[in-house]
This record gives C-alpha cells, structure tokens and sequence, in this order.
C-alpha cells in the first residue's frame, strides 16, 4: 500500500476544441457532461505558445518548459546542419513526457493517444501512442509492446486515417464526420477497458476528432465544388455533432472511473477561420529576394509539370499512393507540395520553412546552414528587414488593408534559444480576415499575386488554429462553480503533479494552478500566467 495515496487523476483532452464553442455548447445544452463538471469544479482559459509558434503546445505541455528549451515547433524541422527538413526524432531532439517519470514516484500511469510524442519508452505504466491521433510523429507504438497487439486485435485497426490536404467533396467530408465520430467512440471503448483492465493513478487520453473536424469542418471554405441543400445543411451540423460526440465521451470515462476521482478535461489551443496565406508565402519571398523581377530564377517549368501530373490523380488516390511511400519520400512531397520547393540549394539566401498557421523564413547563415551564403551580424539583420519590409507592403487588392498583422524575429521572442534547436528567423502573423475571402494580394513594389481557389482554401483546411485554451478541473476539493484567473498551458504539468502528491519535477516552468481549497498548499489563484 502506498502512504499517503492522493485521489486518482482523469485528464481528458479534446484536441485543439474552440473555447467559445465550448461556452456556447455547455450553456445551450449541447455538452450536457462538460457543462455539469464545470458546476462541480472550476474552469479556466489558458493562455498558450500557440500565440506565435503553432506547433509548440503539446510538447510544451508534456515537457513542461517552454519552445526556448524543448526546441519543438514543427513535425518537418528544418536542421541547418543537413540542410533539410526532418521528423524530430529523439536522437537530435530529446523530449520526455512527463507522465514516464511518474513510475519512479511510485504513481501508475496509463496515457493514450497524447499528440506529438515519440514513442513510448519502458516505464512504470502502459502508454499507447498514435493510434488516433491527429498529430502524430510515428507509427502507433505501446508500451509494453503487446499492449498493441491486444488492441489490434481487440478493437480494430487504427480508426483515424492521415487527413488529406485539398478540398474535398461533400460526401468526403461527411464520411470524415462519421470517421470522427466512430473515432471517438473507439478510443471511449478502449480507454474505459483499459480503466478495468490495468491499475492507475493518472489516466491521461486525447481525442483528436476537435482537431482533424475543426480544420476541415469548420466552415465551407474546404469544399470542393458546390454542395446540394442538404449536404449544406448536415455539413453546417457537423462540427455541432463531432462536440456532442466528444462530450459524450467525457461522460462515458468520468463515470467509468468511478467515484473518488478528480478530473481534467482541457484543450493546449483552440480553433476559428482559416487566415492562413501561407500558400502564398514563397512567391513573395521570392519577389522580394529577386527585386520585384517576378520568379526569374525559380525552376517554375519543373513545379508546373509535377504540378500537371499531380492533378492528373484524384486527391484521395494521390493520398492513397503517398502513405504507401517511405516516410521520409512522403516528407519531401509534403515539402514540394506546400512550398513549391524541395529542400534549399546552397546558393539560395533565404528560405520558407514547413509551417501550419503562420509562415516561416529562414536565412542561409553561415555559421548555421551548412550552405550559409549570408553573414551573421549586419547582412543578416539587413536581409531580415529587407524581407519584412518587403513583406509588410503587401496588401489585400479588394480592400487594400494589409496582409500582415506582426512580424516576429524568432532569437527576440524566444531568446537564448539554441543553435541546434533554432527556431525560424521570421515568423509570420497573418491578418485575421478568413482567407477564402481573397482573391489577390498586392505590393507596389512586387506585384499581384492570385488567391489560388477564390472563395477556398486550397489546402482544404476550412478552419485553422487559435492560441487560447481551457481548463475545466472538478472532483473532491476542487473549487465548485467558480471560475479562476486565466492560466497558461505550462502550469498544467505541475498542477498534475500536485494532485497527484508528488513534488514538481526540478525545471517545470509553470507553477499549479489553485483549485484546492485546503491541503496542498497551492498557488494564488490570481499569480499571473507562466511565462
């Protein structure tokens, strides 16, 4: 018997949901299971790293310390030493979940499906990885490793397939409503038979159906062609339904823990319209670095005819032929794809990174790039207001308001950051205008550039991501029916560790959120956000 055994622990997290959706749907009724926890307990918006790098919340989260120190921002990382774009891996790029240190604290964990993770290594608790994720680095693992042999066998193959970047038809994107859906229900399943199946004291889960059905349920921006009367209507409803599935889910594993248990349920970022005009990126920087000379100098025949090929195919067909690829083929196309590119020549003085929501530019620095052109100091930061600049005279052609809302230096907004873990030298906020909305965005310096699919976003994706979060926390001692000062994603893994009774790990950035009326000492709730 443990001495002191804290109450157990249940940390659902619903990928990527949008907190005003959330409030909405809890206060009309929709997510009946949420809104009861948030009368029981207490609830709370977090702020996130999201703000500027997208694809940080979740290995800031897991870590526990910020983008400066885990160096995650991306699942295609550019490395200056190899000038390339690779998966992060655990060789270059150490990050450990906290929860696999648990085991040495004496606390059993299970944990499912959390995004962004490498593959479970041996620890005190079983952990499953990838096997419905949407965000995911590797092929689902297990630890133990017949853990996932048990679930194949038991509950099916995976039950999320990779999403396909383009738009889709309606009746494709209402099978990805039912997918979602019987995602959800899958790993509800799974999750409450683990709950029976293996001893816990921390069962943390994601649901990735919020994520994958935000990005392309959003809105109608990611449909290709136009939809009958009724498809509108059942497509306008499906994001309402993939919620209510998801808070279903949360009832289903609240009561399947049983009394005695607190629970988390939480999102790292959340969702809204697509602003991205990423696609368009590459071409700017390209009129820029070329004097406002068009994209002289770009192998523009080359892109087209791999272009014309590609068209050729059905988008799901093409998908279909790129997941039978090696991992690191199907990476380049990726590249090719999204920036027109593959991985930099050695006399190319600046670059677009793999990016999400905002874009990113890197300079071939000498001294970084193993093929630097540009020199460190005044060249470099003469090159990096060149472009920003250059940038910052684009605008809408209909509106004529800017395209850009800020332009961040990435060794300013995160300073300290390590050469190996670089993050890009410019990092690009959008404005917030939807961007199906445009149909060309202009410089007087450096010309027109068309929207690819007026009216679309020609990646399919109808909605993209939002920097803030939620926490909604309830169970024996936990503040009922109040809300606390806003948090922020890095105070989530010591909060964790307080509940369960164990002291902060040595170099978590955040501090526990207070939720506890009495007994553990916690923070006040009015302490700013962690940094």
């Amino acid at each position: 018997m443990k001495a002191n055994k804290p109450e157990r622990l249940l940390v659902i997290a619903l990928d990527a949901a949008e907190v005003s959706l959330v409030e909405r749907w809890m206060a009309d009724g929709t997510l009946p299971n949420l809104s009861h926890l948030m009368e029981r307990g207490t609830f709370t918006r977090l702020a996130s790293t999201a703000d500027w790098l997208v694809g940080t919340p979740w290995p800031t989260f897991y870590t526990g310390v910020s983008p400066v120190e885990h160096g995650f921002y991306n699942y295609l990382q550019w490395r200056p030493e190899l000038m390339k774009h690779q998966r992060p891996s655990g060789d270059w790029l150490p990050l450990r979940p906290f929860w696999r240190d648990l085991g040495r604290l004496d606390r059993k964990v299970i944990a499912l499906d959390i995004p962004l993770t490498y593959p479970p290594e041996p620890f005190e608790g079983v952990e499953i990885s990838g096997w419905a994720s949407h965000d995911k680095l590797w092929p689902p693992a297990a630890h133990p490793k017949s853990v996932l042999d048990w679930i194949n066998r038991e509950f099916g193959p995976p039950p999320l397939s990779p999403e396909i970047a383009g738009l889709q038809g309606p009746s494709q994107l209402l099978k990805l409503r039912d997918q979602l859906i019987q995602a959800t229900l899958r790993v509800s399943k799974l999750a409450r038979t683990l709950m029976h199946r293996e001893a816990w004291d921390l069962f943390i889960i994601g649901f990735a159906a919020t994520h994958r059905g935000g990005h392309k349920l959003w809105d109608q921006t990611g449909v290709y062609g136009a939809a009958q009367a009724d498809e509108e209507a059942e497509l306008s409803e499906s994001l309402h339904q993939i919620y209510a599935a998801c808070d279903a889910a949360v009832g289903e594993l609240v009561r399947a823990a049983g009394s005695g248990v607190r629970i988390f349920v939480f999102a790292l970022h959340g969702m809204g319209p697509n602003t991205s005009c990423s696609v368009l990126l590459p071409t700017m920087l390209r009129r820029i670095l070329n004097g406002g000379q068009g994209d002289s100098g770009i192998s523009t025949s080359r892109q087209s005819v791999l272009n014309a090929a590609r068209n050729l195919l059905p988008l799901e067909l093409r998908s279909a032929i790129k997941r039978r690829l090696p991992q690191e083929a199907q990476d380049g196309l990726t590249m090719f794809w999204r920036r027109g590119q593959f991985d930099r020549k050695p006399q190319t003085r600046a670059f677009c990174l793999n990016s999400d929501l905002e874009g990113y530019i890197q300079v071939n620095l000498c001294g970084r790039e193993a093929s630097g052109t540009v020199e460190p100091g005044r060249e470099h930061e003469g090159l990096c207001e060149q472009i920003a600049d250059g940038l910052r005279s684009f605008v809408d052609s209909d509106t004529g308001d800017p395209v850009i809302a800020r332009i961040g230096r990435g060794q300013q907004l995160y300073p300290g950051i390590s050469a190996e873990n670089c993050l890009p030298d410019l990092i690009i906020h959008w404005d917030q205008m939807p961007a199906a909305r445009r149909r060309a965005v202009s410089s007087p310096r450096y010309g027109s550039i068309p929207w690819p699919t007026p009216g679309r976003n020609p990646d399919g994706r109808s909605g993209h991501h939002r920097s803030e979060g939620f926490l909604v926390a309830a169970g024996e001692g936990i503040f009922p029916a109040t809300r606390i000062e806003p948090a922020h994603i890095l105070d989530l893994a010591p909060t964790i560790y307080q509940l369960l009774g164990v002291p902060k790990a040595p170099g978590m950035r955040g501090q526990a959120i207070s939720l506890i009326r009495s007994g553990l000492g916690v923070r006040d709730s009015t302490l700013q956000s962690a940094p």
